[in-house]
């Protein structure tokens, strides 16, 4: 398996991980019966945001890829 097929694959359990903290911060908001949108309750899901791109810049750094704006 060669780097970018690893990078690609802890890649994807971040983007899970992602994915399941925004079905909970929505339940969370549902409950508390505040409208669930991306749009007008952005501050409840920046911390995945933030979170998402450190695990990617960490992984990125593990398997010595660059983002592709650095490619050139």
């Amino acid at each position: 398996m060669t780097n970018e097929e690893k990078a690609d694959e802890e890649c994807m359990d971040v983007l899970r991980w992602a994915t399941n903290e925004t079905l909970k911060v929505m339940a969370r908001l549902k409950k508390e019966g505040i409208n669930r949108g991306l749009d007008t309750n952005r501050e409840y899901y920046a911390y995945i945001d933030k979170e998402m791109d450190r695990r990617v810049d960490e992984i990125r750094e593990k398997y010595g890829i660059k983002p592709k704006n650095e490619l050139t």
